[in-house]
């Protein structure tokens, strides 16, 4: 059986998030489409370009998810930075449980990024050791 590493497992959850965040992004959408044909244009045009956003993050968390593990696998630093901050992101979009789907996916590509920076913290604290 395959050994169970860091990046693998960040690869899952910053697929996992980055579908949860679309997932919240057709939601909106379905909301916004449905506050339109009732008559709340406004309403459902913030709605529809909060969704557009959302799924632009989720595409944009998965893609580099993805890119993290296979293309990128011997640089997990700029994968994880890049995670961190498109999580950030989307959390800014969503707000506090705007979104509760969206909001869960960030949560989940933040601790991809997170997972995706052990292995460059590792080398990091043995470089300091040995040159100590």
């Amino acid at each position: 059986m395959a050994e169970i590493t860091e990046q693998r497992v960040g690869y899952g959850f910053g697929l996992l998030g980055g579908v949860l965040i679309a997932l919240g992004g057709l939601v909106a959408l379905a909301l916004g489409t449905a506050d339109l044909i009732v008559g709340r244009t406004t309403g459902g045009l913030n709605t529809m370009s909060e969704a557009v956003v959302l799924l632009v993050v989720g595409g944009l968390a998965g893609f580099f998810a993805w890119l993290g593990y296979r293309r990128w696998s011997s640089r997990p630093l700029a994968s994880g930075i890049l995670l961190a901050v498109i999580a950030v992101l989307g959390w800014a979009v969503v707000g506090v449980g705007a979104d509760l789907l969206a909001l869960i996916g960030t949560l989940f590509v933040f601790l991809a990024g997170v997972l995706y920076l052990v292995e460059p913290a590792k080398k990091a604290a043995s470089a300091v050791v040995s040159a100590a």
